[in-house]
This record gives structure tokens, sequence and C-alpha cells, in this order.
């Protein structure tokens, strides 16, 4: 079981400086996307990521923990999200269900991971 933590952006409504009204809509982003120093420091220091040499990973690639990496990190990073009332969800995929791309193969804590492609009944 791989897991992902996608960090929940609610929609905003703000006034700009012209008097006029912005709306952001809702956003999910990875833990890359956090700005929060607790929740940046439940992972920065753990996770690796590929590096310069296998750069060649597709941009439809999500980085998913393995099951060593949820009990080490991602449950340290969802602790650290409900601390700062950070929204979150955690989004479980089989292995054999999606596409590795990149493996840690040095800690063994994450892997890289895309959509398996679909196959087309045609006749």
């Amino acid at each position: 079981m791989l897991r992902r933590i996608e960090l929940i952006h609610p929609a905003e409504k703000t006034t700009l400086p012209d008097d006029s009204i912005g709306f952001f809509p809702a956003i999910k982003l990875g833990l890359m996307g956090s700005i929060n120093p607790k929740i940046v420091e439940a992972w920065s220091d753990k996770l690796r990521g590929p590096g310069k040499r296998q750069s060649g990973i597709r941009r439809n690639a999500r980085f998913y923990f393995t099951e060593l990496g949820w009990k080490e990190v991602g449950r340290k990073v969802v602790k650290a999200c409900q601390q700062v009332g950070q929204e979150y969800r955690v989004i479980k995929v089989k292995e054999g269900t999606v596409n590795v791309v990149w493996r840690d193969r040095h800690y063994g804590l994450e892997v890289a991971a895309q959509p398996r492609k679909r196959r087309h009944n045609r006749r």
C-alpha cells in the first residue's frame, strides 16, 4: 500500500488593492506546497527525492510513501497538519495499480508513481 498526503487550501475571497473582490479557487498540493514551517520540518530532512541524474520523471508522476515511509515520516506530517489546522487528505493506492518509475533505494521511504495506461477495447 502506498500513501500520499495532499494539502488542501480552501477557496478564498479577498479584497484586492483596487477595492475589487478577488476569488482564489481551492487547490490541492503535495508536500512541496506547504508554507507552514511545522509541516516542512516534519518531512524536509527525511525525504530525498530523485537526484539530478533521475530527473527524467514525467510531470504526471506523484510521490507516495512506502509502508516504512508512512511509519517514519507520513504520520509525523499528518500530526503537524493537525496541530496547525492544515486541511489534508490521505490517498491510498495499491502498488500494482500504478506504474512505479522511481524508488528510494537508500532509505526506502518513498516512490514516484504514474497512473497506468488504460487499455482500449477496440473492435
